[in-house]
């Protein structure tokens, strides 16, 4: 059963409601709290914003515009310190750091090695792995899509809330909304798998404020706004999608995924509170004042009410003053001695407790004040709470990536006349924590001693920048030397001497 767009709202039911929570997350990730938390409303409340301004129900928060409201109220005094981003970045930097080289699982094939180079390329894996692993720990998913045009064929990432599978499985809808001037429309994509072949529907709707009005031709849309839009295409010997979708701790009751913020958002607000509290305290009772004898003020404000006609007195009146020299009184400045330390002990222990939920070690965090120098067997240990949570995800992204590419070997042969072989390339992953340049030397040469790692996968590992061209030379000058130092006959023969001559 495929998804019904015309006459409904969109997001479309049931993902409405799994789409209002990713927008509740993604304001949780960007630090606009005060657009989610009611004590940030509240003090908003006090800087002028309407009570029928404030959002404080989930369900009703994907109805209004968040941005603009945040833009036009601007919060005083609350203070933000958002280590929801912290949590949603920590999985993508180590992740990011650990991808390695991706290739095909083949020796022989050349058109097919630089079939997958090129589709690794123009996908910019390395430069989209980042944004796609912070948008699965937000949104609690990411989706992707095999594309062919001009450039070639290759994959995108794509947001979790763009993703619809359709309720009987064999088919999914991308959808996404495009602006037109003053006008939105309804871009959706549909893939569906009926009597083992795959069909790819172009469709589009005309929208008033987040309703479907009516569908249009799709060919009419494309000339009207100059697009270029593929036609609607059938192939019979593909019998799996050319789309597919990550769940990030999915459940079977939530097979799409959790957000990765989840379970944190009232620690969040917590600490922000206390800081803000804390904050709005200093502001008001912080700055030092000015303490004067009474005699001193009447004196002031004598003189003032003679002048002025009111009693009063000004800092600039104080700048020079004399003081009494039978009583000695002079004016003297009030501190104020804050007592914080509970306060800030309130909050480290909220820091760690949220750490401890979202799986993130405090060392991870940067919450260590340890700056001694440490080998990377030590960092591990005190980095494993994130590194097992990393691996974890980076499993997922393992399988996402493979699956992407071969579905564009599938696509390539398909479309492009090829006839690759169809199987799942292979992608190096590196060690996800820094290593001093001599540890990774030493462990990269013992291993190729042991016979445990060849001498291309060494140089690759010890020399992560090279070029494959670069790395085959190194390979070639290391094997000559080696067969120089044993006296190979093969490569290296004695001099020669005439044998009875003096």
């Amino acid at each position: 059963m495929t998804i019904v767009y015309l006459k409904e709202k969109f997001p479309p039911p049931p993902f409405d409601v799994e789409v209002e929570q990713m927008q509740y997350f993604r304001d949780l990730y960007e630090g606009n709290h005060e657009n989610i938390f009611p004590r940030a409303q509240e003090l908003a409340k006090q800087g002028q914003i309407t009570k029928s301004d404030l959002r404080k129900s989930r369900r009703k928060y994907y109805k209004y515009n968040a941005d603009k409201l945040a833009q036009k109220h601007a919060v005083h005094h609350y203070v933000i310190i958002n280590f929801a981003s912290v949590i949603a970045e920590l999985p993508a930097d180590l992740i990011n750091r650990s991808l390695g080289n991706v290739s095909a699982d083949t020796e022989n094939d050349k058109e097919l090695l630089t079939f997958v180079q090129n589709v690794s390329y123009k996908s910019k894996l390395n430069q989209k792995i980042w944004s796609a692993v912070v948008q699965h720990q937000v949104d609690g998913g990411v989706a992707y899509r095999i594309r062919r045009d001009v450039k070639g064929t290759w994959f995108e990432w794509k947001p979790a809330d763009l993703y619809f599978e359709h309720e009987d499985g064999p088919g999914a809808d991308i959808a996404w909304i495009e602006i037109r001037g003053k006008e939105n429309y309804l871009r959706v994509e549909r893939q569906r798998i009926e009597d083992n072949q795959l069909s790819i529907q172009q469709l589009v709707f005309s929208m008033s404020e987040d309703s479907i009005k009516e569908e249009i031709d799709i060919k009419d849309y494309a000339v009207q706004f100059n697009l270029a839009i593929p036609d609607n295409q059938t192939f019979e010997s593909i019998g799996e999608l050319m789309c597919g979708f990550v769940p990030n701790d999915e459940t079977l009751l939530i097979p799409r995924g959790r957000s990765g913020l989840r379970n944190i958002d009232v620690i969040q607000e917590e600490i922000n509170w206390t800081i803000t509290r804390d904050s709005i305290v200093f502001e008001m009772h912080g700055k030092p004042k000015l303490a004067i004898p009474r005699a001193l003020w009447d004196n002031v404000a004598n003189k003032n009410q003679k002048y002025y006609g009111e009693r009063f007195v000004r800092n600039a009146d104080l700048e020079v003053v004399s003081y009494d020299e039978k009583n000695g009184a002079v004016p003297m400045y009030i501190t104020w001695d804050a007592k914080t330390e509970q306060s800030f002990n309130h909050v480290k222990s909220l820091i760690d407790r949220m750490l401890a939920i979202s799986k993130t070690s405090l060392q991870a965090a940067g919450m260590d004040n340890d700056t001694g120098g440490r080998s990377a067997i030590a960092i591990l240990y005190e980095w494993i709470q994130s590194v097992i949570k990393s691996e974890a995800i980076r499993d997922k992204f393992d399988i996402a990536i493979k699956d992407a590419l071969r579905k564009c070997i599938i696509l390539e042969n398909a479309l492009g006349g090829t006839n690759y072989s169809a199987s799942d390339p292979v992608i190096e992953w590196q060690d996800m924590l820094p290593k001093a340049e001599s540890e990774v030397a030493d462990e990269e040469i013992k291993k190729y001693s042991e016979g445990v790692q060849s001498l291309e996968t060494t140089v690759r590992n010890l020399h992560p920048s090279w070029s494959e061209k670069a790395i085959a030379a190194e390979v070639e000058k290391i094997q000559e030397e080696q067969a120089t130092d044993s006296f190979s006959p093969t490569f290296t023969q004695p001099p020669k001497a005439n044998v009875g001559e003096s």
